[in-house]
């Protein structure tokens, strides 16, 4: 009766992991390809940390087995191997899979989300502008300091405290990033995602 028991819990496991599984590979895969993700920014990082679990979960039930000593062996050597290259790749999961890498999030109104963030220790954050679809969200804009073409030295966007949406029309969305003391408003053409106008 035990052993039933355990086998039953066991395959609970497994299912809820796969689910977890099948839910974070389709959330890379629209990510990567189509700039879509869960609504959020800690939406996709919950995801993330719940698989880890699930995944150190699944070595522990199962690891008598040779194929959990191989995934242990396989996820061990993955976060070595990115240390390997200056740790760059180490430091964009870190980044990417943790609060360190928001700078900034603010919900700008009911359909779109700002948010400067940084995933890599060799560049500077940007500022990108998601919009709301209900339980996701698709990354319409994406702004970087060189494209301000600002000579102020405050003028960056890591250094910007705050963001305002100012309005839209058909082709256009418009966003002011406040620092101390000075502002910046930046008219997006929608339609390239280039900024169209450059005002202080």
């Amino acid at each position: 009766m035990g052993h039933n028991k355990q086998m039953s819990i066991k395959r609970v496991v497994l299912r809820i992991y796969g689910l977890l599984s099948v839910l974070l590979a389709a959330d890379l895969v629209a990510y990567f390809g189509f700039e879509v993700s869960l609504r959020g920014y800690f939406a996709d990082i919950v995801l993330f940390w719940l698989w880890c679990f699930g995944s150190f979960l699944i070595v522990v039930i199962f690891w008598k087995t040779r194929l959990a000593k191989s995934f242990l062996i396989g996820m061990v050597s993955f976060v070595l191997l990115s240390m390997l290259p200056m740790g760059l790749p180490f430091y964009a999961l870190a980044l990417s899979t943790t609060p360190l890498g928001l700078w900034l999030s603010k919900d700008l109104n009911s359909s779109y989300r700002g948010q400067i963030v940084s995933y890599s220790v060799m560049v500077h954050p940007w500022l990108e502008v998601m919009e709301k679809k209900g339980v996701i969200e698709r990354r319409v804009l994406q702004c970087k300091d060189r494209e301000l073409l600002d000579d102020r030295l405050d003028v960056k966007i890591r250094n910007a405290r705050d963001i305002s949406f100012e309005g839209e029309t058909d082709t256009t969305l418009t966003l002011t990033l406040f620092y101390t003391g000075e502002q910046k408003t930046l008219v997006f053409d929608k339609r390239t995602g280039m900024i169209r106008n450059k005002s202080n």
